[in-house]
């Protein structure tokens, strides 16, 4: 079962949230357009509506004012007329005549319909009687009989009708005014009620707008919430395995560390490190790494007990820490636990793969007092672990600050040395053993130090390699044995060790060509020696760079063939130019049986592949009559000649061979 990392949103947080923001907006700016469009097309109509009101009002009052002018006017005229027997007046009243009838006409256009008729109906009869008797009255003036005109404006019937007919038209013009008031009157009391009801619309629609808007500003504040959280889960957690990550371990690990030291109880630090989990991302590609690495945290989660500390440290490198309390969980039985699960096979994309761990354990507060030291002094006890044996689990002591203080002067003496020339070039003869001549020389390396003397290579090269100083040793040694080559006879050759760390190295081969062109050496002059462990490290890389070494003119040995574990493989993948076979089958020739017979048959199949082989560690004349009986073409030992610098060499040579 393999582990899935934290899912990731397909919409972007800040997008969505954005969004939701600008509908709301939207929303809200269309909700107050929509109420202060309405309250102002409210307002605009209302005011027009009034205006109007308060014109038709003001002109009811006016026409009111001119009715009782225009009929004081006639009524004046008439009376003029009778006592002076004057024709002026009559015609002055006919003047005044229309006015009163156009006042009354538009006093009735503003005039209620019923106050209309009404009026209408009170005044016909009295207009018709008084117009009847006026004429009567102003024909007697006109003939000069004012007597009969005023006999007529007396009588009671004269008087009767112009006094209903004042009170008509005084009831008419007043209904008119009152009507136009009312109007105006019931048009404000609209314009509060509108107004009042516009003001309630508007906190009705700003309610379910806020509420609109709050249920959106709800959401997005969830999303941000949302987003802190992820941003959180993603500061604290490794994308990949969903393990906590660097900065987590060191506040989940200060945490871990206050509460031991309050409750009194230990804590230990597990540092694990995947053992054989590069060549899976060499051979496989790094999805499958990808996928190996999540199976890894599944497993490691199996292991633990719930809130255990957990993280991915880096690369393949994971961290554990177990709280120890009251010897209820023990860290030793934790890490072979672990060992054992992760050292299982893994079935990966319906590929088999099988890796291992190696750990290294620091407790708190007995070896170290703050975070930092408790992971390095982990760190100190996986590296003893590791170089013990794949699969270990050691426990951090003392003693591994002197080996590491040690470690790291050494290291730095190493990269002083190289600087200074102190690693110089040895050689020891690989030889025909038919004829006992010398066919090449292998360049080894010693390390001349200026206090220690000379330095064996098992002391420094492991370190050279571990430390990324194998690369810059090798290109030094090669240089000096380049300049010793004019010394020797021009057939014999040069073997070279690589070491598996630089087979990884783009510019190995450009580096070596740069060498043996500065010195006016023919890469036929050159033999590189690739172990196992390199092929195994990449075996894609070593293809290319075998290729490129042919291609360049320098030969390529098989070395130590036999200790690996998928020798033939190689063979069959890989072109090789030699093949030697490890000095461990030819020193235990006479005395394992099953010895002889690896070796016969590695130069029966070297034979079969039309390849040389070459024996190491002979140092007997029996191994060498062996040997060359068995169809061995070339070897090197004690017997031909021990490694030693190139003054030396001839001497060691000629005595060999003699």
């Amino acid at each position: 079962m393999v582990a899935s990392g934290p899912l990731l949103p397909s919409v972007s947080i800040v997008e969505r949230t954005m969004g939701l923001a600008r509908q709301s907006l939207l929303l809200a700016l269309a909700g107050a357009a929509f109420i202060v469009g309405g309250l102002l097309a409210e307002r605009l109509w209302l005011s027009e509506a009034q205006e109007a009101a308060a014109n038709r009002h003001a002109q009811a009052q006016r026409l009111a004012g001119d009715v009782r002018l225009a009929d004081q006017l006639l009524t004046s005229a008439a009376q003029m007329a009778v006592a002076t027997g004057e024709r002026r007046w009559v015609d002055d009243y006919d003047t005044h005549l229309p006015e009163l009838d156009e006042a009354l006409a538009q006093a009735k256009a503003l005039a209620p319909p019923a106050a209309a008729g009404r009026f209408e109906q009170q005044t016909r009869v009295a207009s018709e009687e008084l117009g009847s008797m006026r004429e009567s009255a102003f024909e007697a003036v006109t003939v000069g009989a004012a007597d009969v005109a005023r006999t007529i404006f007396d009588g009671e019937r004269y008087r009767n009708n112009t006094r209903l007919l004042a009170a008509a038209t005084a009831e008419f013009t007043a209904a008119t005014v009152a009507a136009t008031q009312a109007e105006l009157t019931a048009l404000k009391r609209r314009t509060y009620t509108v107004g009042a009801l516009a003001l309630l619309g508007a906190l009705l629609l700003g309610a379910a707008l806020w509420r609109r808007l709050a249920s959106r500003l709800a959401r997005s504040r969830a999303y941000f919430l949302d987003a802190e959280d992820r941003m959180q889960r993603l500061a604290s957690s490794d994308l990949l395995t969903g393990l906590a990550n660097r900065a987590a371990l060191h506040d989940a690990m200060a945490t871990a560390m206050a509460r031991a030291t309050r409750d009194g109880h230990r804590l230990s630090l597990l540092m694990i490190d995947l053992d054989r989990f590069k060549p899976v991302n060499d051979r496989h590609g790094h999805m499958i790494g990808d996928l190996v690495l999540k199976e890894v945290a599944h497993r490691l989660r199996r292991c633990l007990r719930d809130g255990e500390l957990q993280a991915r440290y880096g690369g393949d490198e994971f961290v554990v820490a177990i709280e120890e309390k009251d010897g209820a969980t023990n860290a030793q039985a934790v890490a072979e636990r672990i060992v054992r699960s992760l050292g299982q096979p893994m079935l990966i994309d319906h590929l088999a793969i099988s890796i291992g761990a190696s750990i290294g354990i620091a407790r708190f507060p007995d070896d170290a007092g703050n975070g930092d030291e408790l992971l390095r002094k982990s760190d100190s006890a996986l590296y003893r672990a590791k170089t013990r044996c794949r699969g270990s689990v050691c426990h951090y002591d003392t003693s591994l600050d002197e080996q590491v203080a040690e470690r790291a002067t050494l290291e730095q003496a190493m990269r002083e040395g190289i600087a200074s020339g102190q690693f110089v070039p040895y050689y020891q003869p690989i030889v025909d053993l038919a004829s006992r001549s010398v066919h090449s020389l292998e360049l080894l390396c010693r390390w001349n130090h200026p206090q220690r003397g000379l330095v064996p290579p098992a002391e420094f090269i492991p370190l050279a390699e571990d430390s990324g100083l194998i690369g810059p040793m090798t290109l030094s040694v090669l240089r000096q044995a380049c300049a010793d080559l004019p010394c020797f006879p021009p057939h014999w050759r040069l073997s070279l060790n690589v070491a598996p760390q630089q087979i990884l190295d783009a510019s190995l081969v450009p580096q070596l060509l740069a060498v043996l062109r500065e010195a006016g050496v023919p890469p036929q002059r050159l033999d590189v020696e690739l172990t196992e462990t390199a092929l195994v490290t990449d075996t894609a890389r070593a293809r290319q760079v075998m290729q490129a070494m042919k291609d360049a003119g320098i030969t390529v040995t098989l070395d130590d063939f036999g200790t690996g574990y998928s020798s033939l493989s190689y063979l069959a993948e890989l072109s090789f130019d030699k093949i030697k076979i490890d000095r461990s089958f030819v020193q235990t020739l006479h005395e394992r049986p099953q010895s002889a017979k690896i070796v016969a048959a590695v130069i029966g199949l070297s034979r079969s592949l039309g390849v040389q082989t070459v024996a190491e560690g002979v140092e007997t004349e029996r191994d060498a009559r062996v040997l060359l009986q068995l169809g061995c073409g070339l070897a090197q030992g004690y017997l031909f000649g021990r490694p030693s610098p190139a003054l030396q060499l001839g001497a060691s040579v000629e005595s060999s061979a003699a």
